[in-house]
C-alpha cells in the first residue's frame, strides 16, 4: 500500500501482507514523526439509488435520471430518505469519541490514563468535560484539575454520560430554521431529556443508565439532517401547521418520513446496539417497541422535557404520554412530577457550569 504523510508528504510503501486488515492503526511518520493513522476497515457499500422516472416531452419517452442527480426538492419518500442516507458517509464527531471511550472503558486493561489520551484527542471536548466536572451538578466545583483527575474521581459511568454530553453541544446547538428552533433550543431539550432518562433508568433498570442517557441525548438528532428539506418546503409546512398538527406528522406528511425513522436507519447504518436503534425509532410509539425498556424510558423522559418548558418546541403542548407507559414502568403521577422537579434543577446546574 502506497502511504503518504499529510503534514511532510513524504511518501512510502507498505507491504500489504503485514497490514492488519480490518482494522485501524495509527504509527508516526518515518519522516516528520507526525501521526499517521490508516482505517483498514471495510467500507459499507452504499445503499443502491432507484433512478427517478421523468417524461422526456420530446420525444414522448420516459427518461431515467439517478436519485444523486435530482434536486432534492422533488423528492419525497424512500427516494428522499435513500439520497440523506448516501449523503451522511459516516458517524458525526459526537457518537464516535462516545464509542471510541466506551471501547476503551470496556477494556479490563485499560487504565485511567489510556481513558484521558482518548478525552484529550479533542481539546475543545477536554476544556468542556473539565468545566462540567467542577459544575454543582457533580459536587466537585473547583476540585476537578486535569483530564486524568477527572477520570479517576468521577469513575467510569459518570465520565461516559459526561462525555456523551459535552461532545453533543456543538452538534445539537445549530438553529434548526425547518423546525423554527433557535440556536441552543434543540441541546436544552436533548439535554433534559438525557437527564430525565438517566433519572428514570437509575430507579427502575439500573444497568440501563448509560444507555438511557446517551439516546436521550441524541434521541432527535434525525431532526439535524431534515431540518434543511423542511425549510426547502416551508410553503407546505406551514400549511400542515395551520391544521395543528405535531411536527413529526407534518415530517410524514411533507417528507413521507420522520426523523425517529431517518435516525434509526442511521444508527442501523454506523451498526449501532439494536436497543438503541429501536429506542430512537419508536421514543414517540413505544408500544411498537415490541417492548423495549428503553424506548420507554426515552419516551417518558421526552414527555416529561416538554411539559417542563426546557427547550420547548412550538408543538410542545401537542405530544402526549403512551397510555401504557406508565405502567410498563411501574410509575405513577408523583413519580412524574418527582422526575420533573429533578430534571430542571440538573439542567440549571449543568448549563450554568457551560456558560
Amino acid at each position: 500500500m502506497r502511504v503518504e504523510c499529510e503534514n511532510c508528504s513524504k511518501a512510502f510503501d507498505l507491504p500489504d501482507d503485514r497490514l492488519p486488515t480490518g482494522k485501524k492503526l495509527s504509527f508516526p511518520c518515518p519522516g516528520c514523526k507526525s501521526k499517521i493513522t490508516l482505517d483498514l476497515r471495510e467500507k459499507q457499500e452504499p445503499i443502491a439509488e432507484k433512478p427517478v422516472a421523468t417524461p422526456d416531452e420530446s420525444t414522448g419517452k420516459v427518461v431515467f435520471s439517478p436519485i444523486a442527480e435530482k434536486p432534492s426538492g422533488e423528492l419525497d419518500g424512500s427516494d428522499l430518505k435513500r439520497k440523506i442516507l448516501n449523503s451522511i458517509k459516516d458517524l458525526p464527531p459526537m457518537p464516535k469519541i462516545i464509542y471510541k471511550a466506551r471501547e476503551v472503558m470496556a477494556n479490563p486493561k485499560s487504565g485511567f490514563k489510556e481513558i484521558a489520551e482518548v478525552i484529550e484527542t479533542d481539546q475543545a471536548i477536554a476544556a468542556k468535560v473539565l468545566q462540567v466536572s467542577n459544575s454543582a451538578y457533580y459536587g466537585l466545583s473547583g476540585m476537578v484539575s486535569s483530564i486524568h483527575q477527572a477520570t479517576v474521581v468521577l469513575g467510569h459511568k459518570t465520565l461516559e454520560q459526561l462525555i456523551t454530553m459535552v461532545s453533543a453541544t456543538s452538534l445539537l446547538g445549530s438553529h434548526l430554521k425547518g423546525y423554527r428552533m433557535g440556536s441552543g433550543t434543540l441541546w436544552q431539550h436533548s439535554l433534559a431529556v438525557a437527564l430525565c432518562s438517566r433519572f428514570i433508568a437509575k430507579d427502575r433498570a439500573p444497568a440501563m443508565e448509560n444507555d438511557a442517557f446517551s439516546v436521550g441525548l441524541i434521541h432527535d438528532a434525525g431532526k439535524l439532517a431534515l431540518d434543511r428539506y423542511l425549510l426547502e418546503r416551508k410553503t407546505l409546512v406551514d400549511q400542515a401547521l395551520s391544521a395543528g398538527i405535531t411536527f413529526l406528522q407534518v415530517e410524514k406528511q411533507v417528507l413521507g418520513f420522520d426523523h425517529t425513522e431517518l435516525a434509526s436507519d442511521l444508527c442501523t447504518k454506523w451498526k449501532l446496539p439494536d436497543n438503541h436503534v429501536s429506542a430512537m425509532r419508536f421514543h414517540h410509539d413505544p408500544d411498537a417497541s415490541k417492548g423495549n425498556q428503553l424506548a420507554y424510558i426515552v419516551h417518558t423522559a421526552n414527555h416529561i422535557a416538554q411539559q417542563s418548558g426546557i427547550g420547548s418546541s412550538l408543538d410542545a403542548a401537542l405530544y402526549e404520554l403512551d397510555p401504557g407507559a406508565l405502567a410498563f414502568l411501574s410509575l405513577d403521577e408523583e413519580d412524574l412530577t418527582r422526575y420533573n422537579e429533578a430534571t430542571i434543577e440538573a439542567v440549571s446546574q449543568i448549563t450554568q457550569s457551560m456558560t
